[in-house]
């Protein structure tokens, strides 16, 4: 097989990462950053980089679109990350939503991941390649469902079919959505079933599974099993049908991590002091004595100057930083909390194996056939599998300073009985307010299913850290973990503090170029919203599967 004629038909996008915008400093000119400036004939790449782009862009490996993809909106709401100050009025922390802050997954997914996915699923089935297809399948569905998650109605048939040939893209509801990537998973199940090539050339390309088929149809199967179990409120019984299809085919057994070199541009959120982390994540982790929490989170990056007068000195001290609470601009003394174990080579993360043990214990907790086991076991098993994971994964970090965690620790944290401790903010005591979630790690088969899913929630959403889109997702679906609100709320009666936000508003750039479809767009979301108070382009307003008014059970 000749690698290098493989996709002579694929459009593949320029890859704008040119060494003079690795220099930019955060949150200039994003759109002319990240918009294509030159055509590059895809035979003149190395076949790698054809799909090396939607491979590598569901964790956007540059530093403005990381920034605009996930640090300055869905990391932020997700309960994981909290910029130390406001960026002068202009961000979204105090839900005063800039638009432009809000449009860099719209930007991510539309140009480096859909636009190289849909043209090389074309070319590899033209040229007999449907293993190959089928890899493309699953990353669009990956990608689409972030996006969908986090706007609501988005176009996608129309992006996918481009009947007008770029002129406009008319979007689809969110149910239908959610329909097709069904439909598209199925399909890529059924191509790593029938294999058309071999393992070493898979390997020449594949950052995800290293050519292992089988590794693919798990991957499919969890993504499968994640979607089924976000539409619960929305389509009972499709949710069930899904959910026990790709249980029972079975899911991840190790984490889907990219380690091919990338650069990991959370590091740079925190050197350019516009990433902090989030009290949700320290206090929960902190009260239950989560042996996670040093792999995840340095102490104090340097002395901070309390409101009392007293010093904590560099180093001794896990501080995490409140939402919406209207700081000041930087440099300030938020801006030496803790910051996150990371460095520009640590491993992509793109999906956690700890993840499918948490969804078969919600699936049985709802009376759902998981492949056998009870709640407890998988609750148990995945709280184990997360934690060895994540040794694996940052242990090797100079940051964190843990290489292992004995069997008789995690069995100690299982059995845990402590609870979320209360945050304290040692600057400004405005910003401190009582811990939030009531249940201890420790499983209680005599609770209610709603502490029961609590406890799974929780503990899903620590194993998913840092993979925010999931966790963002999760807390509106189910309302766990129980997040602190927002002291301060400038969104103008957009936004309910309590409901806290929703969804992201549309992208500058989709007014400005595909308007009258992005209007017909709000119009299928106002249909399927289902709040009584917020309609439209806000953040109130909420997506398909985000059912108000309909408990968990």
């Amino acid at each position: 097989m000749k690698l290098n004629k493989l996709l002579k038909y694929t459009a593949v996008s320029a890859l704008t990462l040119a060494t003079g915008v690795m220099t930019v400093g955060c949150t200039d000119n994003f759109e002319e950053l990240n918009t294509d400036q030159y055509e590059l004939d895809p035979d003149a790449l190395p076949f790698s980089a054809q799909f090396q782009e939607p491979m590598s862009y569901v964790y956007a490996p540059q530093q403005n679109l990381f920034q605009y993809c996930f640090s300055l909106n869905i990391d932020l709401f997700s309960g994981y990350f909290m910029t130390p100050h406001n960026f002068n009025g202009s961000g979204n922390v105090d839900y005063a939503l800039n638009r432009g802050f809000c449009g860099g997954m719209y930007e991510n997914v539309y140009l480096h991941i859909f636009n190289n996915t849909r043209r090389l699923i074309t070319s590899c089935e033209e040229q007999g390649f449907t293993d190959y297809a089928g890899m493309m399948r699953v990353i669009q569905a990956y990608a689409i469902q972030m996006l969908t998650d986090v706007y609501g109605p988005v176009s996608y048939t129309s992006a996918i079919e481009d009947p007008t040939n770029g002129a406009s893209f008319y979007y689809d509801k969110q149910e239908d959505i959610y329909n097709s990537m069904f439909a598209l998973l199925d399909e890529a199940i059924k191509n790593f079933q029938n294999p058309t090539s071999d393992l070493a050339s898979r390997q020449s390309f594949d950052f995800w599974c290293n050519g292992d088929l089988d590794l693919w149809i798990k991957v499919a199967n969890q993504l499968k099993l994640r979607m089924a179990m976000r539409i619960v409120k929305a389509n009972p019984t499709l949710a069930k049908q899904k959910a026990e299809e790709a249980a029972q085919a079975g899911v991840l057994t190790q984490d889907i991590l990219i380690n091919q070199g990338f650069s990991n541009e959370q590091t740079r959120m925190f050197e350019w002091g516009d990433s902090g982390m989030n009290a949700n994540l320290i206090t929960i982790m902190e009260g239950y004595n989560d042996p996670r929490l040093p792999l995840y989170v340095t102490k104090n990056q340097a002395d901070v100057t309390c409101e009392d007068g007293s010093t904590i000195a560099s180093g001794t001290k896990y501080l995490g930083i409140r939402g919406g609470c209207n700081l000041p601009a930087k440099p300030n003394q938020w801006g030496n909390f803790s910051k996150i174990v990371c460095s520009y080579t640590t491993a992509f993360p793109v999906m956690k194996a700890a993840e499918g043990y948490f969804l078969r214990a919600e699936g049985i907790l709802r009376g759902w056939n998981m492949g056998g086991g009870t709640a407890q076991q998988w609750y148990e098993d995945g709280i184990r599998t997360s934690i060895k994971n994540e040794v694996a994964y940052k242990g090797i970090e100079v940051l964190a300073g843990v290489t292992s965690v004995s069997d008789a620790e995690i069995d100690a944290y299982i059995n845990g009985t402590t609870l979320q401790e209360d945050f304290v903010d040692p600057v400004d005591s405005q910003n401190s307010i009582k811990a939030q979630n009531d249940v201890c790690v420790k499983w209680d088969e005599g609770a209610s299913n709603e502490q029961k899913l609590q406890r799974i929630i929780i503990q899903k959403w620590i194993a998913n850290f840092p993979i925010s889109c999931e966790g963002w997702a999760e807390y509106r679906r189910t309302g766990y973990p129980k997040f602190f609100p927002n002291r301060v709320n400038l969104s103008n009666g957009t936004i309910d503090t309590d409901e806290q936000i929703r969804r992201l508003i549309y992208s500058d750039n989709e007014i400005n170029t595909n308007n009258a479809e992005l209007q017909k767009g709000i119009e299928l979301l106002n249909q399927e919203n289902s709040s009584s108070k917020f309609t439209g382009d806000i953040g109130g307003t909420r997506v398909w599967w985000d059912k108000a008014n309909v408990g968990n059970f």
